[in-house]
């Protein structure tokens, strides 16, 4: 019987001997791939500084309803909260960040649900992951040192989640920089329009007061709302300030201090790729924290070095002007003042007007294919009748929901400056220093008042006795229900859409179309639902409304008029 020998044969030797140079190459391969990936991620990391924090007890009043820590407490009024700070940059961060670590993870997982819906597969989030840790990498060194011990305290003060390819305060510095980030997802996520009319002399020959008047969207989808939290600074050493935003971000997008200084800050976008230099909402911040005059705050923003781009309104209540300034990025020249000289009122929305911006492809694109065009322009009608504003009329304002020549438009249209989405909405008197603070849904529910004399002053004696602006009738109607149950309908039928069950979320889309036929991404789920079905003809209709009724929207629009162009050969 032949025996096998266990012995490779001579011949099989540099067969074996060739194997293992390629398991030993390919190791070494491995190896250092995961050296440069490793080296790549500690090049590219955000490095905190070393800051101290003396940690303080949580005290919860018995109503459940305030939360002290240390000199700072979090209370909810109604639908706002209330978030008031005080002492060093750490004591603020520390702060900031336990009184509001539930808010702000909720918020967090709602922003990492949207990154995970663009950019779709495991690679492709991989990839843009790395190349936003090379775009930003030591971004973080042109900051405040103040504002970044801030930052580094709040970092430590919320914990690290679960498989983040960012630590803490990496994560936190790019949410101060929202703004830059909204354009690398090719959407127009972020919506500003703002507005102050310088006044005019009232019967007696007083000068009247100067009204502000701003809403912001940040689009994180209808069925979601951030919460709004108006934060009250004491910072050591500098001016105290109220800024209205969200939870997580310490930079100012809508604010005003104690010297009546008000800003707020709407996103542009330029051709030019992202500057070494701060991002706007901190630089904002110093204006706040710094600026007594709206010279002062021109000054700041025309030498700080900006790591982006974007249209402020600055208003004076002492004073009782405003003007508005685009503040590019590359070009210290090309931040100037491009409303407000000698003009009773001024407004702006998201996309640049100055002459240096003419040839640029991406403010063209924002003004004429976002609603910015179309917003700036029923402002100017709205605002040039010449009627007295006062905040009643600045509300009714930020509220309307029609269109040019005041076309109906729909409920949640997106080219209204009401389009049942906005993240906050502010009316400030900057003269008698009183805000105004929408609750919510949208701008829809009541503005609360708020004494910024105050809070901010420390004023002696009773608070004033302010009142709230009341809320839109639209609240409590039927055809507000109606659009709210077809909200509903509409996520209805885009899960049976996707459980393959087309016939079935047809049923639900149809629904939300007799309740609310102007909503686009109601359009654009139909198109999907009648191409699945294969009628073509009737996903064509529906897909090019889409297209109508949702400006903006650039990646999802390519896609829809890729789908058009399949459908029509």
């Amino acid at each position: 019987m032949a025996r096998l020998s266990s012995t490779p044969r001579a011949s099989d030797r540099p067969v074996f001997a060739l194997l293992r140079a390629m398991a030993v190459l390919v190791g070494i391969g491995f190896i250092l791939i995961a050296l440069s990936y490793s080296g790549y991620l500690s090049y590219t990391e955000l490095e905190p500084p070393e800051v101290e924090v003396t940690a303080h007890d949580f005290v919860v009043e018995p109503t459940g309803r305030r939360l002290r820590y240390g000199r700072s407490w979090l209370d909810r009024d109604g639908q706002l909260w209330r978030l008031h700070l005080e002492g060093a940059p750490t004591e603020l961060g520390d702060a900031r960040g336990r009184l509001t670590e539930r808010l702000f993870h909720q918020l967090d997982e709602r922003v990492r649900d949207l990154v995970e819906r663009r950019y779709g597969a495991w690679l492709e989030q991989w990839t843009a992951a790395m190349v936003l840790r090379w775009d930003y990498r030591g971004a973080d060194r042109f900051l405040d040192p103040e504002h970044r011990d801030e930052l580094a305290a709040m970092a430590l003060a919320l914990p690290q989640p679960e498989d983040d390819r960012l630590d803490s305060y990496h994560r936190l510095f790019l949410y101060q920089c929202v703004y830059g980030l909204g354009k690398r997802l090719d959407d127009v996520l972020l919506e500003g329009t703002m507005f102050a009319a310088a006044p005019k002399r009232t019967s007696s020959g007083e000068p009247g007061n100067l009204i502000v008047g701003r809403t912001l969207s940040f689009d994180l989808g209808r069925d979601f709302e951030a919460d709004r939290i108006v934060t009250f600074y004491r910072p050591d050493g500098r001016y105290p300030f109220a800024s209205i935003g969200w939870p997580g971000m310490m930079g100012v997008v809508t604010g005003i201090n104690a010297r009546g200084i008000f800003v707020a800050l709407n996103p542009a976008r330029t051709n030019d790729p992202p500057e070494e230099g701060a991002p706007l909402p901190l630089v904002l911040r110093t204006v706040l924290e710094q600026a007594d005059t709206l010279e002062h705050a021109v000054e700041i923003l025309r030498e700080a070095e900006l790591r982006g781009s974007g249209i402020v309104l600055i208003a004076d209540g002492m004073r009782r002007t405003a003007v508005v300034m685009e503040v590019a990025a590359r070009d210290r020249e090309n931040r100037r003042i491009v409303r407000g000289e000698d003009e009773p009122v001024v407004w702006a929305t998201d996309h640049m007007a100055d002459e240096a911006f003419e040839g640029d492809v991406q403010n063209d694109w924002v003004r004429r294919y976002s609603s910015s065009g179309y917003r700036q322009q029923r402002l100017e009608e709205l605002l040039s009748t010449g009627e007295p504003m006062d905040p009643t009329r600045a509300v009714a304002v930020l509220r309307d929901r029609r269109g040019m020549g005041n076309e109906e438009l729909g409920l949640g249209n997106r080219n209204a400056l009401e389009n049942l989405a906005t993240t906050h909405s502010v009316v400030v008197d900057a003269t008698a220093m009183v805000m105004w603070v929408a609750e919510g849904p949208s701008t829809l529910g009541r503005y609360q008042a708020v004494d910024l004399g105050r809070s901010l002053r420390r004023a002696e004696g009773p608070p004033a006795p302010l009142d709230d602006l009341p809320p839109d009738p639209l609240l409590y109607s039927e055809e507000f229900r109606d659009y709210r149950e077809a909200i509903a309908a509409i996520d209805h039928a885009r899960v049976m859409l996707g459980r393959g069950m087309p016939e079935q979320a047809r049923w639900s889309a149809q629904v939300a179309l007799a309740l609310a036929p102007d909503l686009g991404e109601l359009h654009r789920l139909l198109g999907d639902i009648e191409r699945d079905l294969d009628n073509p003809a009737q996903a064509r209709v529906h897909y090019e409304r889409y297209l109508e009724l949702v400006p903006g929207r650039k990646r999802d629009q390519v896609r829809v008029k890729g789908i058009l162009a399949e459908l029509r050969e």
